[in-house]
């Protein structure tokens, strides 16, 4: 399916609130309503697919929540149809997209239990299967996807108490891995991807003060640490963070002492290693134990929750404002196929990467039709040469056509990474073979 990724980004100066520390590039935005979950429920989970929409998945309004539903950025509207519900309920999940399209489920809540099992959720076959075991149960973890293809889940909390554990979900292995603890126990906190791998982890709950502190996961190390990272403007726990194309990350919602839902936000700007609230509008409706997700065009859907009494269905979007510089980073991008050369077109300087992936689950390692390629440049476009494996070259020569499975990134210089799977239709002369003599 042909997608287009439109994106407007902006880093303009504000006020640091925070003494001592540089004034993180911030940007002003603002929430607006939009269509209201057809199941209120909170601790659910929400990650982009592929086709745009959002999935929302598990979650409680009292009682397990089964039911999937969908986010239609288009329409602004919610949907249950042709979804698979959950055969068993879970809440206070751990969700994140994988880089296949696939969307990762972990942990949770059945009842007072904490689960270390984990669903996928695949939208080619819109169905749920069972995943690898966590290496420790979890609930109320935080969950992102990392540049590298793994997914990060931190903290959380089961029967023994809060955590400071870690661990990464690797494709590759199909399996979780424990990796370096935080610097802080915190259940309920949040996390999101950085520029160059890293990803940020900040809030939460230690035991019994609520947190405005961050720490950084470095993927390279394996580890985490402070690294002279500013604290947000409050103390947030059960808040919810999703990272903007331009690299800064929107942080919304939660509870602390002084409200049990916020409706305040606020921006991580890596730049400045500090956080900022400055020109970011509060939602319309304070709460915590929601979900966000970003959406394709670059704004942030936050859903459901609970406020100070009820669970909610009602949902707003986050969009940033059209930069008063015009300094922009847009990762929105789309391509073309002519002859064997990947014609990209963009609208910022930046990396584009092509590599080939399976369409196929397998114990064995497959072969990939497509070898690992990138360029730089742009605007308007960038151009890469694609690198055909042996058996897609012989397959080309013997029907004139091939088609092949590939994961493309553009990477803006100075934003974070869009990255897309299709399917790339490449023709080339078929060869006949010649009439036999005298025939």
């Amino acid at each position: 399916m042909r997608r287009t990724v439109s994106v407007m980004l902006l880093a303009v100066l504000a006020a640091s609130l925070l003494a001592g520390m540089p004034a993180p590039a911030v940007g002003s935005g603002s929430f607006s309503p939009t269509g209201s979950l057809e199941t209120k429920r909170g601790g659910a989970g929400g990650a982009l697919l592929a086709d745009g929409r959002v999935l929302v998945v598990a979650g409680t309004n009292g009682t397990d929540v089964l039911a999937s539903e969908a986010f239609n950025p288009q329409s602004g509207t919610f949907s249950s149809a042709a979804l698979p519900a959950l055969s068993t309920g879970r809440y206070n999940v751990a969700v994140a997209p994988l880089a296949d399209g696939k969307v990762l489920i972990a942990g949770g809540n059945q009842g007072s239990t904490s689960l270390q099992t984990t669903l996928f959720f695949d939208p080619q076959t819109n169905s749920f299967s069972d995943g690898p075991m966590l290496t420790v149960p979890r609930a109320n973890a935080a969950a992102t996807l990392l540049a590298d293809g793994r997914v990060l889940l931190a903290g959380g909390n089961n029967a023994t108490g809060f955590l400071d554990s870690a661990e990464v979900y690797d494709p590759t292995a199909n399996a979780f891995s424990p990796v370096g603890s935080m610097t802080s126990v915190r259940t309920n906190a949040v996390a999101a991807a950085l520029p160059g791998g890293r990803a940020l982890v900040a809030g939460g709950r230690d035991d019994d003060p609520i947190l405005a502190s961050a720490e950084v996961f470095d993927p390279g190390t394996n580890s985490f640490g402070a690294g002279g990272i500013g604290s947000m403007s409050v103390p947030r726990v059960g808040a919810v963070a999703a990272p903007l194309p331009n690299g800064q990350v929107l942080v919304a919602g939660g509870a602390n002492d002084s409200s049990p839902a916020l409706a305040t936000a606020e921006v991580f700007d890596p730049q400045a290693n500090g956080f900022s609230s400055a020109g970011i509008g509060a939602m319309a409706t304070g709460r915590t134990s929601a979900l966000a997700a970003p959406l394709a065009d670059g704004r942030v859907l936050v859903a459901g929750g609970q406020d100070e009494t009820s669970y909610l269905p009602s949902s707003e979007i986050f969009a940033l404002d059209a930069p008063p510089d015009g300094r922009m980073v847009n990762n929105a991008f789309t391509f073309s196929i002519k002859g064997r050369k990947l014609i990209v077109r963009v609208q910022a300087s930046g990396k584009v990467s092509v590599r080939g992936v399976s369409s196929r689950a397998s114990t064995k390692r497959p072969k990939l039709l497509l070898k690992p390629s990138s360029a730089s440049g742009g605007p308007p476009k960038i151009v890469v040469g694609l690198r055909l494996s042996k058996a897609a070259k012989q397959r080309l020569r013997r029907s004139g056509r091939v088609m092949i499975r590939a994961r493309i990134s553009f990477a803006p210089d100075g934003g974070l990474p869009n990255t897309k799977t299709a399917k790339l239709k490449l023709k080339g002369k078929k060869h006949r073979r010649s009439p036999h003599r005298g025939a």
